[in-house]
């Protein structure tokens, strides 16, 4: 149970950082090719921002719920400790699902590399590092 509400708080704090992200596309990237491609310019930026906030928490919660479950099932709260994590194991693997996207949606947009390495970088944290540590409590 300890590793499911861990997730599920992962998972929300990973939401709060992906809607910061897309205010900042909304309001101050909008001309960013990467989102006219995707995004009308005659839709309100608040408007605009209503189902991203909603998805964002819906979805990394879930991320953080099924995470959650796969360290519990897995029994990975029972492998090596190292990086500074209870479980070495499944810091490496939430690791790697943090940074290939991020390295993804970093080469779709050069120009916002920084945020993109910025949310891998905090998904890796928090779901590498804190997932475990809270589970473990």
């Amino acid at each position: 149970m300890e590793a499911l509400i861990a997730g599920a708080i992962a998972g929300y704090v990973m939401s709060m950082l992906t809607s910061v992200v897309a205010a900042y596309l909304v309001f101050r990237g909008r001309d960013a090719v990467f989102v006219r491609n995707w995004v009308a310019r005659d839709v309100p930026g608040p408007i605009l921002l209503i189902p991203i906030f909603t998805g964002s928490v819906l979805t990394w919660v879930f991320i953080g719920l099924i995470s959650g479950v796969i360290y519990e099932v897995a029994g990975l709260a029972d492998q090596p400790d190292g990086l500074g994590s209870p479980s070495v194991t499944f810091t490496i693997i939430a690791s790697l699902f943090s940074f290939l996207p991020a390295l993804f949606f970093g080469i779709l947009s050069t120009k916002l590399w920084w945020m993109w390495a910025g949310l891998g970088l905090s998904c890796a944290a928090l779901f590498g590092w804190l997932l475990p540590h809270l589970a473990g409590r």
